[in-house]
């Protein structure tokens, strides 16, 4: 269990809305029971996948981006008068 630094996570707060009983009990630091315990490993593992796809779309979104100012820029040149060659 982390350490109580007096700071409330907004998962805390949640979590809290949810059910403020378990809130209670988990930060009493009682077991959870085994289908809460296996639901809390599925969604971490949830989280881990969607993470791992938002690191790996990093460099998708860089040459989306330039291509982006590329194009908007030969647009504002043929805009303001530019001609092909």
């Amino acid at each position: 269990m982390p350490e109580d630094n007096g700071m409330i996570s907004a998962s805390e707060m949640s979590e809290f809305e949810f059910c403020n009983v378990s809130w209670y009990l988990n930060k009493e630091g009682y077991p959870r029971s085994s289908y809460s315990s296996a639901r809390m490993q599925r969604g971490v593992e949830m989280h881990r996948r969607v993470q791992s796809g938002y690191s790996n779309s990093g460099g998708a979104i860089k040459i989306l981006l330039i291509l982006f100012f590329i194009i908007a820029g030969f647009a504002v040149y043929l805009y303001l008068g530019g001609s092909f060659p």
